[in-house]
């Protein structure tokens, strides 16, 4: 790949095109240009183990309708590019979890089920937001956009959900994806991700500089993550009700879960080295095991 050709920002060296007829991106579109665009080649990599990151802005599954008759998913990655998989999107969502959530996940997944939060429909990780398009239970295989890359957002005529990017290096990058057939209520859904993000987010600060004298900066403060104008309230969240639910939760699993911070997000290095001994001790206050 053409380094020369990719601009410089604080995250590394972004890879993905950065000419104007670049800028919007569909499914189909996505599909056309890499079947049909050689000038496209150079930003193209191939990686059948590629799994969701906090570089990655969005992702389109294409099991049921692979490109070039062998890709089943197509990521766009700051760092990576344009990146093709002959796996499917919900392998790389559980690449993700396998190696980075499973703990995590455990009592997200509390809060959500507690807040009334379809807890299949997206991926909260302290400020860093996957949202599936549709829900990713099961085998289902779903299209994927990374929130925490992303300015705001509309719903076109209730058949094409647009997102907007923040600006991605010093010149303005932007880039624009377009989901066909969202679900009718996405709105409502995304404000009440975005809400639960940011309550959750800041039970972890506080916990890391309470418990740890470490303060977390937030990336990307521009982005969705952190516009109250798009939030949806949750019940849940008010004083009374969280502290009802931190007391009920907190003993068996945050003073563990709290330390299995994800890999590329934590902030010292030795805490991923408990990840496996913690997950363990989770899993048998969780299952009874």
């Amino acid at each position: 790949m053409n380094v020369s050709a990719y601009k410089q920002r604080n995250l590394g060296i972004i890879s993905l095109p950065t000419d104007i007829k670049y800028r919007n991106w569909s499914k189909d579109l996505t599909k056309w240009r890499i079947e049909n665009d050689a000038q496209l080649a150079q930003y193209i990599t191939y990686d059948n183990k590629y799994r969701l990151n906090k570089n990655t802005l969005a992702v389109y599954e294409f099991k049921q309708n692979p490109i070039l008759g062998k890709y089943k998913a197509v990521a766009f990655d700051l760092n990576r590019g344009i990146v093709l998989s002959q796996k499917s999107t919900h392998t790389m969502m559980q690449g993700l979890m396998r190696h980075a959530v499973h703990c995590d996940m455990i009592w997200q997944r509390m809060l959500a089920r507690e807040a009334g939060v379809d807890i299949y429909q997206g991926i909260v990780m302290y400020n860093v937001l996957y949202f599936s398009m549709h829900a990713f239970s099961g085998n289902f295989f779903t299209d994927w956009i990374c929130l925490h890359w992303i300015k705001d957002f509309h719903v076109k005529r209730h058949d094409q959900a647009i997102f907007n990017s923040i600006a991605l290096d010093e010149n303005g990058l932007v880039y624009n994806f377009a989901f066909d057939s969202p679900k009718p209520n996405l709105t409502k859904i995304i404000g009440q991700y975005l809400f639960h993000n940011h309550y959750y987010s800041d039970l972890y600060y506080q916990h890391m500089l309470q418990e740890n004298n470490l303060r977390v900066t937030v990336i990307n403060s521009d982005s969705i993550l952190h516009n109250s104008n798009y939030y949806v309230q949750l019940d849940l969240y008010a004083v009374d009700s969280f502290k009802k639910l931190a007391d009920k939760f907190y003993n068996h699993v945050l003073n563990l879960h709290l330390l299995t911070i994800v890999k590329e997000f934590k902030p010292l290095d030795y805490l991923h080295r408990e990840h496996r001994f913690f997950t363990k001790q989770i899993i048998k206050i969780r299952y009874n095991r």
